[in-house]
């Protein structure tokens, strides 16, 4: 299990919006989030997490199955990378 690549694959996103790194307390609030929701699966939880550390929504996977791939921006690579990462790590929760 690669729990640290899914954490800092949300890290990166929320850096990305708020345009500079997180402080260890800011990561470990986020952590806490996470910990704390009661989503089902890691994707959902890591974006809970993001929109309440942010109070602001991130793109939705079917808002980026829209797009074109030439047209995805940095943020939305970000997302996708966070959500390959989320279901990476819940597959080998279940191994």
């Amino acid at each position: 299990m690669n729990e640290k690549a899914y954490l800092n694959s949300v890290y990166r996103v929320i850096e990305h919006i708020i345009g500079k790194e997180l402080l260890d307390t800011s990561k470990r609030l986020i952590a806490n989030y996470i910990e704390g929701s009661r989503e089902m699966s890691l994707a959902g939880k890591a974006r809970g997490a993001i929109t309440r550390y942010l109070q602001a929504d991130i793109p939705t996977l079917d808002e980026l199955r829209k797009k074109t791939k030439a047209s995805l921006n940095k943020l939305d690579h970000l997302v996708l990378k966070m959500e390959y990462e989320a279901d990476l790590l819940q597959k080998n929760m279940y191994l």
